[in-house]
């Protein structure tokens, strides 16, 4: 059984099956629409922009902007400066770099902001009357009604590009977190989508399968293509995917509305996913790893789950390891180098794996790790190539944010001294969330590893 995302409106396919990062370069001219905001001047943004001024008429400014419209966001300049002599007019135009910018509307018309906006499919004013999901009208955050949902790729400004797409290539880098504070769910699907064995479309209906905690048994959830605003959900990928924001959409619905998916453990996230009951957490006292989990040693039994997290037990017991990377009783406890073995053996085993730092506030960082933040274990490589290095690659699902002080990290002094491990390991210099970190660095930031104790191949197969 699966989730089910309903499209219910005509379009363009949004199922594709490769995911490429095109761009504007097979943009259609017809499909992009000028639209004129005015307000006190003021903006906001989730990246700094990158702004050019330019003295000159604003009719000018007008041209280039439509001559361009994939270069620039808009154009703002000081709505009365039209009645001005061409040669003292100045305009400010807000280039396309997916800084998220966005000119905030007022009642005070002092200046003019002109949006390029592309409108992939039909637009949203001609849809008319459609069948709505029986969720995304009643949802509400924090006490709050939530803010009117957008359609993506329709001109609301979410995915508003040529290449949007639902399902292309699945990897790590579609995650991108929003303001919920669900990064222990969406680590937990990044870690689902890095495994080669689940990066084809007959696996997404397994991914998207979500678990009645109660029965155990799979159900549906039916949402129609509307993306929560406020609060802001998962953001679609950079190239364009948007079945990660459908997948935590639904998740929310399931556990009762967004409030519910405010922190939680990786865990929680496989069971509702998989179906998977093997879910453990290792916790280093400083003594050493220890084995924690769900099932109570005196009733002998699971202890009582709910979809919500918050309405679960919050009881964890001491349990046995995990046979594959060498078992062990609750007695068992494993120092570093043997721990970091062991999640090599569950990595082979196609196992996912999660890290938790420790515990505080997501505002702050230490050397770039965030505090009380679940991060993606993608994958773990003991002696590479040859050498003694054993490394570990871990995603925020921020989908930014890095490791900065590391012999590994993205332009770390270990890449030159040791090419024969980036020939393996193939680093990547951006600020994308993905990083490299050595075992020893590995233990020191990350206190708390998560698994899910079952082999993916078999649960695709």
């Amino acid at each position: 059984m699966s989730i089910v995302v309903l499209w219910v409106y005509s379009g363009v396919p949004l199922f594709r099956k490769t995911a490429k990062p095109l761009g504007y370069e097979v943009h259609r001219s017809q499909n992009w629409q000028y639209e004129e905001i005015v307000g006190p001047g003021s903006f906001f943004f989730k990246f700094q922009p990158v702004i050019e001024k330019v003295n000159g008429p604003i009719q000018e400014g007008r041209e280039k902007l439509k001559q361009s419209p994939s270069d620039f966001e808009g154009l703002m300049y000081q709505t009365n400066m039209t009645e001005w002599p061409k040669e003292h007019q100045k305009y400010d135009l807000v280039k396309r770099t997916g800084s998220g910018y966005r000119f905030k509307p007022g009642t005070e018309p002092n200046f003019t902001f002109v949006q390029a906006k592309y409108v992939a499919i039909r637009p949203h004013t001609e849809i008319g009357d459609f069948d709505r999901d029986a969720y995304t009208d009643k949802m509400t955050f924090r006490g709050q009604k939530l803010a009117k949902a957008c359609h993506p790729g329709r001109g609301q400004g979410v995915c508003d590009v040529p290449h949007i797409k639902l399902i292309g290539e699945i990897h790590p880098n579609d995650i991108i977190q929003g303001s919920v504070g669900d990064c222990w769910l969406l680590s937990a699907i990044s870690a689902l989508s890095e495994l080669p064995v689940l990066r084809f479309q007959g696996a997404i209906a397994k991914i998207f399968r979500k678990t009645e905690r109660k029965s155990w048994s799979p159900v549906d959830i039916e949402i129609d293509e509307r993306l929560c605003m406020l609060p802001d959900g998962a953001h679609p990928s950079y190239d364009a995917e948007l079945w990660a924001c459908y997948l935590e959409k639904a998740v929310a619905i399931h556990c009762g509305g967004w409030d519910e998916l405010e922190g939680g453990q990786c865990p929680h996230a496989w069971r509702l996913l998989t179906g998977c009951n093997d879910q453990y957490v290792f916790m280093d006292d400083g003594d050493g790893f220890e084995c924690w989990g769900k099932f109570n040693p005196n009733k002998e039994s699971w202890e009582h789950m709910e979809n919500s997290i918050k309405r679960s037990s919050q009881t964890i017991w001491r349990m046995d390891w995990p046979e594959v990377g060498g078992g062990g009783d609750k007695r068992t406890k494993c120092g570093h180098n043997e721990m970091f073995e062991r999640m090599c053996a569950w990595d082979d085993q196609n196992y996912v794996l999660a890290a938790g730092t420790k515990a505080g506030s997501d505002s702050n960082d230490t050397d770039g790790i965030v505090d009380g933040h679940a991060y993606t274990v993608i994958t773990c490589l003991n002696d590479v190539a040859g050498t003694t290095h054993d490394l570990i690659k871990v995603r925020n699902p921020w989908g930014r944010g890095e490791f900065t002080s590391g012999e590994w990290c993205d332009d770390g002094p270990g890449w030159r001294k040791h090419p024969e491990v980036a020939a393996v390991c193939k680093p990547v210099k951006a600020n994308d969330g993905v990083f490299w970190v050595s075992k020893e660095e590995f233990f020191k930031y990350f206190k708390t590893i998560y698994l899910c104790a079952m082999d993916m191949k078999k649960f695709v197969g």
